[in-house]
């Protein structure tokens, strides 16, 4: 699933396509470890407790594992290498040596120096406060501290249980992902990048970087998260969920719960005035900026805003549409004379 396009002079040479049940293994990991553990498998429960990441985001930076062994993307084939792995490239995959994003902000130098396990560099890694999305203490504390080779152990383990808890076998999933390949496959066949890229996450507008030479859409049927946007080595990485198209009733409801609260509304009225980036949000509410990104969610999720962007700088905007289709919804539920 290739398909050439051509945006402007920053724009990749090509658009590819991936799905598997490897990507759906690690972001159900990334979803059960940002849950509260006592609601789940008391197996799954203690390997998790092993990694220790309670966000979520150290399976995120794994996903280019996968990539680098090639189709298929399966979960039993991702586990089995994650076990044979050299342990350090491991941990180089983990801490985002692989992600031009992560070594820019961090140094790559220090990056490699904490995955062969310099303890120095692992802990100025920790107290970058914009490194590993603000997230460094809660995703890898317990990991970094670890000598290579029981980071690996601890991470195969977590893959094998977690694909006997998280993953359901059978054609089901095998469908739901082939329709969703066929779907961004097919938006990249009839529409220019920016436009499929825009239809098929559901309002992210993806802006062209140098560094990217291609752009991997990777649809997922997970309940979280809605987008990941992340790098691997020249490649631009859209993690999205694949959603079926919803009705009017649902799309309504989407819109009240969005408006239901006086903090979205007042997010939606700065985003409006041109207020568009997360940290300017936090200032000018005095909200939490995991609050903030969580109010963003709903109102992306009822279509009144955007996302625009890439590792350079991401902001937010409202929808032009928005207003039109909010009366066009309305029209088709409420009763007519």
């Amino acid at each position: 699933m290739i398909v050439g396009h051509t945006h402007s002079v920053l724009a990749p040479p090509n658009a590819d396509v991936a799905v598997g049940s490897a990507f759906e293994l690690l972001l159900a990991l990334a979803g059960a470890s940002a849950a509260a553990r006592t609601t789940l498998d008391p197996e799954l429960q203690r390997a998790l407790d092993a990694v220790g990441d309670t966000a979520g985001e150290s399976w995120l930076n794994l996903i280019g594992i996968p990539l680098d062994l090639g189709p298929p993307y399966t979960a039993t084939r991702v586990g089995d290498a994650v076990e044979q792995m050299d342990p350090v490239d491991i941990r180089r995959h983990l801490l985002g040596g692989y992600a031009w994003s992560w070594c820019t902000l961090a140094g790559a130098d220090t990056i490699d120096a904490a995955a062969a396990g310099d303890r120095t560099a692992g802990r100025k890694l920790l107290a970058h406060e914009r490194y590993y999305a603000g997230r460094a203490r809660d995703s890898l504390s317990v990991l970094l501290p670890l000598d290579p080779a029981e980071t690996r152990d601890r991470l195969a383990n977590a893959l094998s249980v977690g694909l006997r808890h998280l993953i359901e076998p059978g054609d089901d999933l095998a469908a739901a992902l082939d329709t969703a390949a066929d779907a961004a496959s097919s938006a990249l066949t009839d529409d220019t990048l920016a436009d499929a890229i825009e239809h098929v996450t559901q309002g992210y507008r993806y802006v062209p970087e140098p560094e990217a030479e291609r752009v991997l859409l990777i649809p997922h049927v997970q309940p979280e998260p809605w987008l990941v946007l992340a790098q691997h080595r020249a490649t631009r990485l859209i993690i999205y969920q694949a959603r079926a198209a919803r009705g009017a009733e649902e799309r309504v409801a989407a819109l009240g719960r969005a408006l239901a609260d006086a903090k979205r509304v007042e997010i939606l009225s700065l985003v409006a005035r041109g207020v568009d980036r997360v940290s300017e949000l936090v200032a000018q509410t005095g909200l939490a900026r995991s609050t903030v990104h969580h109010h963003l969610g709903e109102l992306r999720d009822a279509r009144l805003i955007d996302l625009e962007g890439n590792a350079r700088a991401y902001r937010y905007l409202p929808r032009q549409e928005a207003l039109k289709e909010a009366h066009e919804l309305l029209s088709e539920v409420l009763p007519r004379a």
